[in-house]
């Protein structure tokens, strides 16, 4: 019963390894990283637990960087390609902790096989917060969720930026923002005399206590690029316990960068480096 001995060793969606661990499995599984990197668990908590091997025979991890700070157009789920985030470090006897910031790239994933990883136990010094957890996991799931948008609605954009220059921009003033949603209406290929509605939503986290005009003026940038193709654009700032499941429903995470990986990049970023 592998998948309950792994459970019962405390591994779970977001654990990391201690740092002897991670170099040890990297060796078992003939990954070469190049350190110091961190090693953390993507696979979702139930499938580390299931013990059939046939369907759920490996766990995947992922290779993290230390960083010094994080850049905010990679933190929350804004970029599907990178993501930066953070784990709490406790200082063994100590009593104390510190936020270490991480990089993780969505190329840099590997399987480690449940055998070999029931002989190891997660790094309790090294911790995921909740948020930062689910927000992980977020940000794993939209490299297979995050919309499609109307081709004409993605080709208007990048005619009225050709060259990147507003969103630009936005990059620099985008660290307040936890995410962009569109309602786009109509969803649909539109007539070069048709117009589209556009509803911009952006967020700041629940516990935002920061500068609520500097996200408005982030969030208008945003719309500027909209109006720039000529949309018609409302916009709306809210936190995110103020969004019901409702509202949600009705938009679609908006990714920038994905506009500019298709109209300069012929192959995923992962793979043009």
């Amino acid at each position: 019963m592998i998948g309950s001995v792994l459970e019962q060793n405390g591994w779970q969606q977001g654990t990391l390894f201690s740092d002897a661990d991670a170099i040890r499995i990297c060796t078992e599984i003939g990954a070469t990283i190049k350190q110091p990197f961190v090693l953390i668990v993507a696979s979702q908590s139930c499938d580390i637990a299931n013990n059939n091997l046939e369907l759920d025979p490996h766990v995947e991890v992922y290779a993290a960087r230390l960083i010094d700070k994080p850049n905010g157009n990679y933190q929350h789920n804004k970029n599907a390609r990178l993501l930066h985030t953070k784990f709490i470090q406790r200082q063994p006897g100590a009593g104390m902790s510190s936020e270490k910031y991480i990089e993780i790239k969505a190329f840099e994933k590997h399987f480690v096989p449940k055998a070999l990883l029931q002989g190891f136990v997660p790094d309790t010094d090294k911790q995921m917060e909740e948020y930062d957890v689910r927000n992980f996991a977020d940000w794993l799931a939209a490299r297979y969720s995050r919309p499609a948008l109307p081709t004409t609605f993605n080709n208007r954009i990048d005619a009225a930026d050709p060259r990147g220059a507003l969103r630009d921009k936005i990059k620099k003033a985008n660290s307040v923002l936890s995410g962009m949603y569109v309602e786009i209406l109509p969803f649909a290929e539109l007539k070069d005399t048709e117009q589209y509605q556009v509803n911009l939503l952006g967020t700041v986290p629940a516990d935002f206590d920061g500068d609520l005009a500097k996200a408005e003026a982030a969030l208008t940038k945003h719309a500027e690029i909209l109006r720039a193709a000529n949309m018609n654009v409302t916009q709306r700032l809210l936190k995110e316990d103020e969004i019901s499941l409702a509202l949600i429903r009705r938009f679609k995470r908006f990714y920038y960068d994905d506009l500019s990986y298709r109209a300069e990049a012929p192959l995923p970023a992962e793979v043009t480096g």
